[in-house]
Parts: structure tokens; C-alpha cells; sequence
């Protein structure tokens, strides 16, 4: 335990790069160390030094193959040391009770420590969310979605995003809903069958959904569930505007709640472009795009980086690895076609579902060896860093 006489700035140096566990052990010890740890800016402290170390790795993972009973669990494993998971631990997740809400997803990246998960409800179109500090054992239901259609009309979940207002130092899960009438239609790809968007956001202060304009996006048809990134404030959804033969960006602002376009690279030139997938990703805080042929044997994967943000002409293919065999896709924020960048290491899924690791500068493939995971096949992966703040006590880090 840190001596009593030290300096106090001393003092709170030393615990505010701790780990979150030795720092909740502490403050069953001590009253003052437990009020320390409420306050805001040694939580800031705290995150700092914590996201300046090896970020740890949450998986989700198929406990069994058989996808019609699509049973998850999660997993935390500490910083990366020389390409391995060690010690990883099973994470319980009490928020999931009964046999009617399954585990769904991670959505999007870790914000301030704190993630969001997405659960299906059997029956119901609608997903449920949870926000959760996994190391603090803290977690909030998100209240359900106040939204009620006409009989005549029917609808599906299109998209999700979770991210932190710096303004506001809130928390937001926003939801893209897709609707129609299903009034002389039996089929929803009739291409007589107009499709409307509806846009909610919940915020955590006030525990509310709120609808919000989407004419932005009315005509894009954005692909949820996978490519999508959270960077700087803004969750980035892969989209593709309607009739057209591209994909786009699209992205939603936590702070403002307006959405906007960014554009691709351009990869007209490339001869089999139908088969050819389109990754969002986050490399040294740039947007990224990795883009690979998901039906080649050997795959190669072309990282392309935006170096000034919404500016088209900046797109700079950056990376070339491969080709590569064994390798089924990429692993990352969701179920398919995301990628999870560290540093200089990607993680890529092999066709047995397992992890490996490609170092970008050695440009040398590596297992990932993940001791005592029960998990039989890896869906996503993200990277976490551990944090105090506190969902319930909404003591979350100011800028």
C-alpha cells in the first residue's frame, strides 16, 4: 500500500495508474481513497494512464456451431504480450436472464470503459440494449424503444451506434428502424415497396429516446451489423445510396444528432468489384477501409487510410497484406466484415474460427493463443480499456 507519507500529488499518481481492481480492494480499506475515486478528474487520470498501456481484447464468441440456438459469450483478456491471450477470463453478463433474450453483439467500440450490447428478444423485431463497465460491475437496461407501428406496417432493425456526447459528458445509443407498408405487398424487395427510415436516440442522463431527423439518410441503404466504426465523436456506418453501384460512408455526430456523407476510395478500376468487400476501420485515428475479395482462396486485404477526414483525394492505400491462406475474414466491433487494428498488428479469423494476428511492419502471421477461452468460434473482437466511471452515478470523464 502507497505510504502515508508521500506527497499527495505523489499519492494520487500512484493509484491513478493502477488497475481498477487493486483500486476497488483499496477503497473497502479506506474512506477517503473510496471518495478519491468518485471524483471526476482522478477518473480522468485514471482512463489516461490506462489508455496509454496495451489496450486488453473483449471477445464475443460462439460457445457452440449450431447457429439456430446462436448461444454467446463474452471475455475479457488482458494486454497483448507477445501476440497472446493469457488468463482470460469469462465474463458474467446478469442482464441476460431466461431463454426468450440472447446475446447479440458488441455495439460498436469501448467508450470512456464503458460498452454497449445488443440483445434479441424472441418474437420481437426490436433489439434491447444494455450499457455495462464490465470492471465495476455496473450496468444500465436501456429502457425499450417508444416506438409503435400501424398493423399495416412492418419493419426490421436496420443499424445501431453507441458513442459518448463530450458535450453534453453523456452517454447515446442511436437506432436506425426501417419500415413499409405491407398493404397489396407479400414481399419487402417488390420494387414497388417504398421503404422509410425512422431514427431514435437514447440518452443515458435522461434515461429517454428521442426521435430525430433522418432525411440525411432517407435514401441510403445503410449495412448494419457490420462495417461500422466509432472515431472521434461520431459512429461511422458502410451505406450505399439507392440505384447507385458504390458504397459511401455514413456517419452520425453524438454531440450535434445530424448524420453525414463521406466517400470511399475509389476502386472503379478493380475488375470484379461485385465481389468485393469494403471494411471500415480505425488506424493511428484515422478512418480506414480495408478491401479484399471475400470469394478469393488466398485472400489479399489493400488498407486504404482517409489522412484529413471527409476529404475524398486524401484516401491513401497504405497496406497491402497477402495473399493469405486459411483465412475466412476479418474479426473486429461485429458479426462480419469488420477488422481490428492495434497498433501494428490486425486480427484476422481463420476457416476453423480461430485468431491470428498479422504484424503490419514485420509482415509476419502469428496464432493468437487464447488459454482457457471455452468460446468454439470467435465473431468479434474489440479492443477495451478499464475505466472508474460509473453508469449509475453518471460520473463520467469531462473533457
Amino acid at each position: 500500500m502507497v505510504s502515508s507519507e508521500l506527497p499527495e500529488a505523489v499519492v494520487e499518481d500512484i493509484l491513478s495508474r493502477l488497475p481498477v481492481k487493486s483500486l476497488k480492494r483499496f477503497s473497502c480499506l479506506n474512506k477517503s481513497w473510496y471518495t478519491r475515486f468518485q471524483n471526476s478528474c482522478f477518473i480522468a487520470k485514471h482512463y489516461h494512464h490506462s489508455s496509454q498501456k496495451n489496450s486488453s481484447i473483449l471477445v464475443c464468441g460462439l460457445e457452440t456451431l449450431d447457429h439456430d440456438i446462436r448461444k454467446r459469450a463474452l471475455s475479457l483478456h488482458p494486454n497483448l504480450d507477445d501476440d497472446n491471450f493469457d488468463s482470460g477470463i469469462i465474463l458474467d453478463t446478469p442482464f441476460f436472464t431466461g431463454e426468450d433474450i440472447k446475446l447479440q453483439c458488441i455495439v460498436g467500440a469501448c467508450s470512456n470503459g464503458v460498452i454497449c450490447l445488443q440483445a434479441c428478444t424472441r418474437g420481437d423485431y426490436f433489439y434491447s440494449f444494455v450499457l455495462w463497465n464490465p470492471v465495476i460491475r455496473e450496468f444500465k437496461v436501456v429502457s425499450p424503444l417508444p416506438v409503435q407501428f400501424p398493423a399495416n406496417i412492418d419493419y426490421q432493425h436496420t443499424a445501431s451506434g453507441f458513442g459518448y456526447d463530450c458535450n453534453s459528458n453523456d452517454f447515446k445509443v442511436v437506432t436506425i428502424l426501417t419500415y413499409w407498408d405491407v398493404t397489396g405487398y407479400s414481399l419487402i424487395w417488390d420494387p414497388r415497396v417504398v421503404l422509410n427510415k425512422h431514427v431514435e436516440v437514447y440518452t443515458l442522463g435522461t434515461d429517454s429516446w428521442r426521435q430525430i431527423n433522418c432525411d440525411t439518410i432517407s435514401d441510403i441503404h445503410i449495412f448494419g451489423g457490420c462495417c461500422e466504426i466509432y472515431l472521434n465523436g461520431a459512429y461511422h456506418w458502410s451505406g450505399r445510396p439507392k440505384e447507385k453501384d458504390y458504397n459511401i460512408i455514413v456517419s452520425f455526430d453524438m454531440s450535434n444528432e445530424v448524420f453525414g456523407i463521406l466517400s470511399m476510395p475509389d476502386l472503379n478500376n478493380i475488375s470484379h468489384f461485385n465481389q468485393i468487400w469494403q471494411a471500415l476501420a480505425v488506424l493511428g485515428n484515422c478512418v480506414a477501409s480495408v478491401v479484399y475479395n471475400i470469394c478469393a482462396l488466398e485472400k489479399t486485404f489493400d488498407i486504404w487510410v482517409m489522412h484529413e477526414y471527409g476529404v475524398k483525394e486524401s484516401w491513401t492505400k497504405q497496406y497491402v497484406i497477402g495473399p493469405l491462406s486459411g483465412i475466412r475474414k476479418l474479426v473486429g466491433p461485429a458479426n462480419s466484415g469488420h477488422i481490428l487494428l492495434l497498433g501494428d498488428k490486425i486480427f484476422l479469423v481463420e476457416d476453423n474460427g480461430q485468431v491470428v494476428v498479422y504484424n503490419l511492419n514485420a509482415q509476419q502471421i502469428k496464432n493468437v493463443q487464447v488459454s482457457g477461452h471455452p468460446l468454439y468460434y470467435v465473431t468479434q473482437a474489440i479492443a477495451y480499456v478499464e475505466s472508474l466511471v460509473s453508469i449509475m452515478g453518471r460520473n463520467v470523464i469531462e473533457n
